[in-house]
């Protein structure tokens, strides 16, 4: 992996190597981090990963990139600081390019989605109602394993998703079959991006036998500890073994960061915002 600095304006396209670009890094509460969502890019294509309410805003004002010019979209789950700006990037689909957005999406998370978060604010338009269908185009998705959790599979441009069911907001019971929908992602069986989820060493190390070619894992990290029951702790994170640790970069995080040397613990080290990480 080799990094890059954010210059002028974002890359849509690149030589052909996966590159993640961190918009934001931060946790939900976070405003200097600007939230956790990202732009993934492989040769001409591109996929916005999450767009949580400051999204549509760094997106301008930081990065010199108007929401219209996003066309793929992937949603992790239905938090705020994830799908907080989507409405906006769906109106400006269908009002100024007018042309659907792009989407990958489990069919569970795709009802839920507009049922319970989008269709409050954007089914209604001045030439009466509209549907899902409307302001998004389906890639194909497919399950590809059913349990011990879900794993679906999906291409948008030549850049392979693998999607994983992971635990985030669990009930009382725990069972992952009734807690919030919430998927991590794999991106060319090369690099892990969990997602919101709590510390669940197990599923980590069935997806690193299943998939042996991931070489770096981007982990969501509550370094104050308090939420360690919707995300994994920085202190339940240092239980990985040392060659899991040194695979692992870190985000999702508070301004408590700059109390942390995660390097010095075995980490790959926090994210940094305006990077892109490149593989």
């Amino acid at each position: 992996m080799k990094t890059k600095e954010f210059s002028n304006q974002l890359e849509f396209s690149n030589d052909g190597s996966l590159s993640i670009f961190f918009i934001g890094t931060g946790n939900a509460f976070q405003k200097d981090f600007f939230q956790a969502n990202i732009l993934v890019v492989k040769g001409s294509s591109h996929i916005l990963v999450d767009c949580g309410s400051f999204c549509p805003y760094i997106l301008e004002k930081e990065y010199n990139t108007k929401i219209s010019d996003i066309k793929n979209i992937i949603l992790t789950h239905p938090h705020a600081d994830h799908i907080g700006g989507v409405e906006e990037l769906a109106l400006s689909a269908f009002y100024v390019t007018k042309q659907p957005l792009n989407i990958a999406i489990p069919k569970e998370f795709k009802k839920k989605l507009w049922n319970e978060s989008l269709r409050g604010g954007i089914q209604f338009c001045e030439n009466g109602k509209l549907g899902f269908n409307d302001y998004f185009s389906e890639f194909p998705i497919k399950r590809i394993q059913k349990k011990p959790f879900e794993i679906f599979e999906s291409n948008i441009g030549s850049i392979n998703i693998k999607f994983f069911r992971t635990k985030h907001v669990t009930l009382r019971t725990k069972s992952l079959k009734h807690s919030q929908v919430s998927y991590g992602l794999i991106f060319d069986e090369r690099v892990l991006f969990t997602g919101d989820s709590q510390y669940n060493p197990g599923q980590i190390h069935l997806l690193l036998e299943k998939f042996p070619k991931i070489e770096h894992i981007f982990h969501d990290c509550d370094i104050s500890g308090f939420s360690s029951g919707v995300h994994a702790s920085y202190v339940q994170l240092k239980k990985f073994s040392p060659e899991i640790r040194k695979m692992m970069s870190l985000y999702h995080y508070s301004k408590r960061v700059y109390e942390v040397d995660a390097e010095s613990d075995g980490f790959a080290g926090f994210v940094k915002r305006g990077t892109y990480y490149i593989f």
